[in-house]
């Protein structure tokens, strides 16, 4: 018999959810917080005289911003007024959302006006407001599956339906990130003016930087995405390296599909090449780990110290490879006057030169920040699993400072490089990709820990042979 979930185990992290998820919404959409003094009168009359705007292909982008905002806020704050309650209650509350989602995107709007920075429309209202009814249809029509879904990732034990799991959620992230900023078309005519504009490259590498290190980081990077993917797949029983390759290739090649209707996005056959080499390098990784026969664990742990100083060293020799990404070209200016005009970004608001640029590259440079230093926390962790445990916990809060204490000295070292930017955001979300990291490594490893042992048929032991009566 299945083991039901209460409703009320779900209403927690939902509320949580939908409290940081408003807050990450009225703060998003007021940064960069340059409050200006307006008269009650006056912004009561700009307000109704905001204009609706005739968008053209260039600034769709943002109205999709606009709608994809509220998706997520009236998902959530259905979940938390109407899961598990009667149907004629959960109508009321659906409604009551889809009002409050209503007023909020005019309160906003209005605010904006005290902050000349940000551009007041009927559009954004408009795209709000069906930002808002969509999240609350998709919470209707997808929740069941999703909190089921969700349980199923809770409760599972077993490495390889794990890996599936895992593999599947990846696909689904990197199809939403390659298809950002849904500024999508159908348009003959369109297209062609995407491939006019140098948006459609047919010719493997052509479309690379000049500059060899920035090309060579380029490739390897877009080759890297695939790895995870088909390493995953390949964990699957049953199914062997190269079909895991197939499959893997076969993302990218979809993805680089959908590229092509995606108006601001370049499609570029280069992808193709780096998803085959990405998926072939994690399918056979996949296969070396997996494709063998198990070797059975005595629990003989000798030269542990020895393991545990190799792990260190592995995690020690991430370091090179942050400085390289964050620091390259490594063109350090120490003046003292440079120095001083640098030290300026610590009187930023946190994200706010993520404001001055699109909501694509606003995602883009989370996603490097984050997953850059996610590996340095996972190595990390496995270290200090390897360790005895009078020294674990020293050695866990060690690891923690260690992660932000880098991710500090990466954008102190970004004030001598005047191509860098360095910021306090940055260091936050660095800081947090290396948190994450040493957390989805211990988390997956408690996981794993705990598999439970194979249940055998009435009368036999595990081995297979029958027990005596």
């Amino acid at each position: 018999m299945k083991r039901r979930t209460r409703p009320s185990a779900h209403r927690g992290p939902l509320l949580w959810l939908g409290l940081l998820y408003l807050a990450f919404v009225i703060y998003g959409s007021l940064v960069p917080l340059d409050y200006h003094a307006l008269p009650w009168e006056v912004a009561v009359a700009k307000f109704r005289d905001i204009p609706f705007l005739q968008l053209g292909i260039g600034s769709r982008a943002d109205w999709v911003a606009n709608l994809l905002l509220f998706i997520p806020l009236a998902f959530l704050w259905t979940g938390v007024l109407a899961h598990g309650r009667h149907a004629a209650v959960a109508t009321l509350a659906t409604a009551i959302v889809l009002a409050v989602a209503a007023a909020l995107s005019l309160g906003i709007e209005f605010t904006q006006l005290f902050f000349p920075q940000r551009t007041v429309s009927q559009n954004d209202i408009a795209a709000e407001a069906l930002g808002a009814i969509l999240g609350a249809a998709c919470w209707w029509g997808f929740s069941a599956r999703l909190l089921a879904w969700y349980g199923g990732w809770h409760r599972e034990r077993e490495p390889a339906a794990l890996a599936e799991r895992a593999a599947w959620a990846y696909f689904v992230v990197l199809v939403g990130y390659n298809v950002l900023p849904l500024d999508l078309t159908l348009s003959a005519v369109e297209i062609y003016h995407k491939w006019h504009e140098g948006k459609v490259n047919l010719i493997p590498f052509a479309g690379l930087p000049a500059d060899s290190a920035h090309a060579l980081f380029e490739l390897a990077t877009d080759a890297l995405l695939w790895a995870p993917l088909a390493w995953l797949w390949r964990a699957r029983p049953g199914r062997d390296s190269l079909k895991a390759w197939r499959m893997a290739f076969l993302a990218a090649a979809s993805i680089e599909f959908m590229q092509l209707f995606v108006y601001s996005r370049v499609s570029d056959v280069t992808d193709l090449f780096t998803g085959a080499l990405g998926a072939g390098v994690g399918a056979w990784l996949g296969g070396r780990q997996f494709g063998g026969a198990r070797r059975v664990d005595s629990g003989h742990t000798p030269g542990r110290a020895t393991a545990a100083w190799i792990r260190l060293l592995l995690a020690l020799s991430w370091l090179p490879v942050l400085l390289l990404v964050f620091w390259y070209p490594f063109d350090f200016h120490p003046e003292s006057a440079f120095v001083r005009g640098r030290m300026a970004f610590l009187d930023r608001v946190p994200f706010q030169v993520y404001y001055y640029g699109t909501e694509f590259r606003a995602v883009t440079e989370v996603f490097h920040k984050t997953l850059f230093f996610a590996p340095l926390g996972a190595l990390l962790a496995w270290w200090v699993s390897g360790l005895s445990w009078r020294w674990r916990g020293y050695a866990a809060t060690a690891s923690l400072l260690a992660v932000v204490a880098v991710a500090l000295g990466i954008e102190l070292g970004q004030v001598l490089l005047p191509g860098k930017f360095p910021d306090t955001t940055d260091w936050f979300l660095e800081s947090v990709g290396g948190l994450l990291g040493y957390a989805l490594f211990r988390m997956m490893r408690a996981r794993l820990a705990a598999t439970p042992r194979r249940r055998t048929e009435p009368g036999f032991h595990d081995s297979g042979r029958e027990r005596s009566t």
